[in-house]
């Protein structure tokens, strides 16, 4: 029989992992906040300044979607829903959670959702 969730132990590696990652993005972020205040002077074609600070902006809002992505995989690490995929209600591979630790749906589920 499969078994249907992650040991306390493996549960408390992957929180590690979740935390690393989460600190390597809010480090990216805080790098991206100075960039956006940097201005180029007057030699700078205002254009491609303005093309800069949507590139910034952007990027920021990919790292603070990562951020509450990771948040609410350590939110289902405490209420013991984490490793469970959401579609099939069967267990993520341990692989998979560890390439996405903020996963909610095996490569299946993934799959099904991306062709639909």
């Amino acid at each position: 029989m499969a078994k249907k969730k992650y040991t306390k132990r493996e549960l408390e590696g992957f929180k590690k992992v979740l935390l690393q990652h989460r600190n390597v993005v809010t480090g990216n972020m805080s790098s991206l906040e100075g960039e956006g205040r940097g201005s180029s002077g007057d030699e700078g074609d205002l254009s491609s300044e303005n093309f800069e600070i949507e590139l910034t902006l952007t990027a920021m809002q990919s790292e603070t979607n990562l951020v509450q992505e990771i948040d609410e995989a350590l939110q289902r690490i405490d209420d013991g829903s984490y490793g469970v995929c959401e579609d099939t209600g069967d267990l993520i591979p341990e692989a998979r959670l560890q390439a996405i630790p903020w996963t909610r749906l095996c490569v299946e589920a993934q799959a099904r959702r991306e062709r639909s």
